[in-house]
């Protein structure tokens, strides 16, 4: 009969699907092994290389100018610089300057020339190339006495105070013959200045 004939044919399929394992009662499908879903293209599964076209991971590769606006905590003081301190990293070197009452605005970048802020005469440093920071908005009483560094980070020079303004000189030898990459970040009270090791744009 005609409707018998609708029942015979959907429970043949439906047999027929569980036996293929298409049911939730089916057999189990093979679970790719860990090598195999590396192997698939996209795929996340694998770790990231610790170095990046050649340098390690975590070294700044921007040489470009770089700036901030400050946050004063203290009542009425602007910030005063208190300490610098350099230390080395497995793929850059730092120089850390520490405030009283919050941080200075900044703007850092690679020159020519060091000058002194005040005298407007030529500083000479140690280093084939020269980062200058400056603080802007710091006290009269922010100064330092020179720092040497490390194999990168030569020597760190105070430039002097002169309206507001804190000038500081980094040499940088970087592992190469072009600038190196920097990173500059503030904090609640310092300001870190991060010098990769090698240069930013390495030749081909």
């Amino acid at each position: 009969m005609p409707h018998r004939s609708v029942l015979s044919a959907t429970a043949a399929a439906v047999l027929l699907t569980a036996g293929c394992g298409g049911g939730s009662n089916g057999a189990e499908e093979p679970v790719a092994t860990a090598e195999e879903s590396a192997n698939v293209s996209g795929s996340d599964v694998t770790s990231p290389s610790p170095e990046a076209g050649g340098r390690p991971a975590g070294a700044p590769q921007d040489a470009s100018r770089k700036s901030g606006e400050g946050r004063w905590t203290g009542a009425s003081a602007a910030p005063a610089l208190k300490d610098v301190r350099v230390s080395g990293h497995d793929a850059y070197d730092r120089v850390s300057f520490e405030f009283a009452d919050g941080v200075p605005g900044y703007f850092a970048e690679y020159v020519d020339t060091l000058r002194h802020g005040g005298l407007g005469e030529e500083v000479r440093i140690a280093g084939e190339h020269r980062l200058k920071i400056v603080f802007v908005g710091v006290t009269p009483r922010s100064t330092f006495g020179d720092r040497e560094g490390t194999p990168v980070i030569r020597e760190v020079r105070d430039l002097g105070v002169f309206e507001g303004e804190m000038g500081v000189g980094i040499g940088v030898d970087p592992e190469g013959g072009d600038r190196a990459g920097f990173r500059v970040k503030a904090e609640e009270n310092r300001i870190v200045v991060d010098i990769a090791h090698r240069p930013a744009n390495p030749p081909d």
